[in-house]
């Protein structure tokens, strides 16, 4: 039996690929832009779609980015959640 979902799990992967050069781009300016909507809006994006396609990991760590940067976490734990996003993504899209 075909599944429904490959097609869209598949383009997933493929925004998920753009997004992680954004995510690299975020973390080579030294310093976080805590309050980057941008960067809020990539980790909420990431959170939500990961999840329903399965990729649990991923939901989880792009949520607990998502929820340091909204709340304006000081940049060393934002950091490692930042890290933490990337290494997950760069293993899945092995």
């Amino acid at each position: 039996m075909e599944d429904p979902f490959a097609l869209l799990r598949e383009r997933f992967l493929a925004r998920c690929a753009a997004q992680l050069a954004e995510l690299k781009a975020a973390r080579q300016t030294g310093l976080l832009p805590v309050s980057s909507d941008t960067l809020i809006g990539t980790a909420h994006s990431l959170a939500g779609a990961a999840g329903t396609f399965g990729f649990a990991e991923i939901s989880v760590r792009a949520s607990a980015l998502e929820t340091l940067l909204i709340g304006q976490a000081d940049d060393g734990a934002a950091h490692t959640a930042l890290d933490a996003l990337i290494t997950e993504i760069e293993r899945t899209l092995r």
